[in-house]
């Protein structure tokens, strides 16, 4: 067993802080937080796609998300869970100080 403190990263440090990496036969999962600035976007011009499933919780603040045509799909607020398909397009911008834990899912091939 391992243990960690749920901590944010600082804000001269980079917006996400990794707590754990774990790679293992048949799946590997990434455990983070990430402190994101009110008034930037993410990312700063077009969308983001990772190859992992991403379950997230906003632990406080505000972010307006938006669809691929630049509309806006909806919003995250304090206590949102929100789950992102793998390779789904996402961007948002950040309308409040916001913090949020996630946890990325990958599935792994087995080797045979």
């Amino acid at each position: 067993m391992e243990t960690k403190r749920i901590e944010f990263s600082l804000p001269s440090e980079h917006y996400n802080k990794l707590l754990f990496n774990i790679q293992k036969e048949g799946m590997a999962f990434q455990f983070g937080t990430v402190r994101l600035a009110k008034g930037t976007r993410l990312p700063e011009t077009g969308f983001t796609r990772h190859p992992e499933h991403e379950i997230s919780i906003v632990q406080n603040g505000k972010i307006e998300m938006l669809n691929e045509d630049g509309c806006v799909m909806g919003y995250l607020n304090t206590g949102d869970v929100v789950y992102i398909e793998a390779l789904e397009a996402q961007a948002g911008n950040i309308l409040e100080n916001t913090e949020i834990i996630y946890f990325l899912i990958k599935d792994q091939p087995h080797e045979k």
